[in-house]
């Protein structure tokens, strides 16, 4: 029985992939985005190993998300997956594997479809400037959908005084749902994309690392205990929630070490990115609401 729900859910991750990449390919991708994706990919490999044996961050799954912003969702995707499976070569390949290649490439789907495409700075540019209209607009813009899923949790942690069973702490699958309930309310609020800077990608690498890349990962955990345990027992809602608490201070750490990179790395690396688009033929112009705000 945990031989056939393995085998289902890996199916169901396959199936998840075909979407994206007959997207991509319908786009007809010319030789040098394909470069340019492998590049990226490999970029995602060594940042992840580095942080991974030296200092507690997470810059594979920050590039991965920039990779997003920058080149969109398809790419993100592809970036992600791709990226995520040549890297398990090194720390380990497993029954894991096709879920954190989901994981990471639902990342840069989710942030090339979140955020407009970023704009580039010229040399002469007033970056003093483009700095303060940036701090203004990511404050301001950031405001909406972190008071959503404030609330969306506020609601979460009510339904646990009125239906909690026992001594269950709130800190579990709560965070997780209620917090998906939150950025789906925000996007529906909000209508549309925002522009990239240092602060929204900030806030959105926390929210979506923790959310959306934990909340799969806790997942895949119980199907993964399942396939090394005699019987199926460990596939049930209480097991499940064991995981989500558990795994609170793991996808803590993990969204609050990739949006630190992001921060950090973040302009720059997307700065080069948009380079690289307009010298190889790439740059299809600006996007709608792109004006008003630059990325250094």
């Amino acid at each position: 029985m945990n031989f056939s729900l393995m085998l289902i859910s890996l199916i169901i991750l396959v199936i998840a992939f075909i979407p994206f990449a007959l997207m991509f390919e319908r786009k007809r991708p010319r030789a040098r985005e394909v470069v340019i994706i492998a590049v990226m990919s490999s970029i995602a490999v060594v940042a992840n190993l580095i942080c991974g044996y030296t200092i507690p961050l997470h810059g594979g799954t920050a590039v991965v998300i920039i990779t997003g912003i920058a080149l969109g969702p398809q790419a993100g995707f592809l970036t992600g997956a791709l990226a995520r499976f040549v890297c398990n070569f090194f720390m380990g390949q497993g029954i894991w594997t096709p879920w954190e290649m989901a994981a990471w490439g639902l990342l840069g789907v989710i942030a090339g479809a979140f955020f407009y495409k970023p704009v580039l700075i010229g040399k002469f540019e007033d970056i003093t400037q483009i700095r303060r209209e940036q701090t203004r607009y990511g404050l301001r813009i950031v405001v909406i959908p972190v008071a959503v899923i404030l609330f969306s949790e506020l609601l979460g942690y009510l339904e646990y005084i009125l239906f909690r069973n026992g001594d269950e702490p709130f800190w579990g699958w709560r965070l997780y749902v209620f917090g998906f309930v939150g950025i789906i309310t925000s996007v529906i609020i909000m209508k549309s994309k925002i522009k990239p800077d240092y602060i929204t990608m900030t806030v959105f690498t926390f929210v979506v690392v923790f959310i959306v890349y934990g909340g799969i990962m806790n997942l895949a955990a119980m199907f993964m205990n399942s396939s090394v345990s005699p019987s199926g027992a460990d596939i049930s809602w209480g097991a499940l929630k064991l995981l989500y608490i558990s795994g609170v201070p793991y996808d803590a750490l993990h969204a609050l070490g990739a949006s630190v990179c992001v921060f950090l790395f973040g302009d720059s690396l997307i700065q080069k990115l948009e380079r690289v688009r307009i010298k190889y033929g790439l740059y299809k112009g600006k996007r709608k609401g792109s004006d008003p705000i630059k990325i250094l």
